[in-house]
């Protein structure tokens, strides 16, 4: 099988080289090596082995060190964002039974009575330590996305299922390695960013972090200009945010771009081709489930393989099989939801989550996992993505369960609500957030007490009543279609 490869921590050649550019300061491989090792040894030292440790996420050398100290040592990392509101972070801690908190700040803004260590205290260590051999059933993170109970799940990762993803990606060829500059635009709390920073490190190249301090799309064109960058992983509605600048925008130096986080518009993707001369573009598909992206698709400069204006999102990875389905699980052949099986899909979800034996299930003794996307195929095996089957919906990346947010709204509003989804009018997905008049109009202040940013909805509207069914629930269809029919005013 193959193996992790964390020999960028002992390779000597490699300690002058650039291992980050954080806010456009590089930092070395040998620096790099020094932080991993310094927090390392006091996970050692207080005996932390198949723990899993809370990382309080920042754009920040620290942050990356920690994750692979965690890995080294034999212990899983959970990302938490600063900013996440108290509920979430006792919701995550509860589930995932964190044991510890590195962070790089001196305290922290939420009750636990785990310890919590700054990790900036600690000194650098150049010591060799022992690496940790792992198993294959070892959890390597645990990333926690949206879900409809009003809780969120807890995705754990293995070390076969990152393993065999790495596997993909080193068979891929892409042609990158020492000195290389890769981009890693994403929060570390949603799951591109692994690969974003993992495969980079793996081929002695240099990741370049997007601030969060500053506009996303304008940053991620500064740096890929200003450092001529080799690789990027961008999500389709962060790069249309970028469209009205395509004509100024020439990146000879980038070599692969892929899109990725959500549905990839035909129009887009062409527009961007003409952008990076010299790139060869992808399309990675894949839930958090199946670990970062579990479908390719090459994208050509012409006759780009597409369905409804979405490119193709291609074949499964070599770790993989990908099925048809009806609702009932039986095998369907032209259009059906996506269920997927092998060595990539998760083991499941953390603590007692009731969505376990719904979505997750044993195929021919491999994990197996319903995707609820509804995919079509043609008959060269290619893959479309069509949209969900259910009420889960990607904005910018971030997989969010309506039923949470509406639950949530309801909670922190202390009222009733309704949340739809909808488009903008570049065709992203949006929330809509629904109160009755006779309410005061909601305010965004309130929604942040329990909701994260990105699950914050795009639009407040208020209606005289909402219009139900005839078994007296709430009708979402109707609802929807008033809002897009123009019926609802701001």
């Amino acid at each position: 099988m193959y193996a992790l490869d964390f020999s960028f921590l002992h390779q000597n050649h490699l300690d002058t080289a650039a291992a980050f550019c954080i806010e456009d300061h590089y930092y070395s491989y040998q620096l790099l090596k020094k932080r991993v090792n310094a927090l390392a040894r006091e996970l050692i030292n207080m005996g932390m082995r198949k723990q899993k440790i809370g990382i309080l996420i920042e754009d920040h050398l620290d942050t990356y060190a920690a994750f692979l100290a965690c890995w080294i040592t034999g212990n899983a990392y959970i990302p938490i964002h600063s900013s996440y509101p108290e509920n979430r972070i006792q919701d995550i801690e509860e589930q995932a039974d964190i044991a510890l908190y590195f962070g790089i700040k001196d305290n922290i803004h939420f009750h636990t009575d785990k310890e919590y260590k700054n990790t900036t205290e600690f000194e650098d260590c150049l010591d060799s330590l022992p690496m940790y051999r792992h198993g294959d059933e070892d959890i390597m993170y645990v990333l926690f996305t949206s879900g409809s109970t009003g809780k969120p799940k807890g995705v754990q990762i293995s070390y076969q299922n990152l393993s065999s993803f790495m596997f993909h990606v080193d068979q891929m060829n892409l042609g990158l390695g020492e000195g290389n500059g890769f981009l890693q635009m994403f929060e570390l709390s949603f799951d591109l960013s692994v690969v974003s920073y993992l495969y980079p490190l793996q081929v002695g190249g240099i990741v370049y972090t997007v601030s969060p301090k500053q506009v996303k799309y304008l940053e991620i064109y500064r740096l890929m200009e200003t450092y001529s960058l080799d690789f990027a992983i961008i999500v389709p509605s962060v790069l249309a945010l970028l469209s009205p600048y395509f004509e100024d925008i020439e990146l000879k130096s980038a070599k692969v771009i892929a899109l990725s986080g959500e549905a990839v518009p035909l129009e887009l993707t062409q527009k961007f081709q003409i952008c990076c001369p010299n790139a060869q573009f992808y399309n990675f598909y894949g839930p958090t489930e199946c670990t970062i992206y579990c479908t390719a698709y090459q994208i050509p400069r012409t006759d780009i393989a597409s369905q409804n204006g979405i490119v193709s999102i291609g074949y499964p990875t070599q770790s993989l099989e990908a099925h048809l389905c009806d609702d009932e699980g039986n095998k369907v052949q032209d259009k059906g939801i996506l269920h997927l099986s092998g060595a990539q899909v998760s083991p499941g979800y953390c603590g007692n989550n009731l969505q376990q034996n719904q979505l997750f299930y044993k195929k021919n003794e491999h994990q197996s996992y319903n995707t609820g996307d509804l995919v079509s195929t043609d008959s060269s095996g290619l893959l479309y993505y069509l949209g969900r089957k259910d009420q889960q919906i990607k904005i910018q990346g971030y997989r969010i369960e309506l039923m949470e947010v509406e639950h949530l709204c309801k909670k922190a509003l202390d009222r009733d609500a309704a949340v739809i989804a909808s488009k903008d009018k570049n065709g992203y997905d949006i929330m809509v957030l629904f109160t009755r008049k006779a309410d005061s109009i909601p305010q965004y202040d309130d929604l942040k007490v329990l909701l994260p940013s990105y699950m914050i909805p795009s639009l407040f509207l208020r209606v005289d009543q909402f219009p139900l069914n005839e078994n007296g629930k709430l009708d979402r269809k109707t609802l929807k279609l008033n809002y897009e029919n123009g019926d609802y005013a701001n």
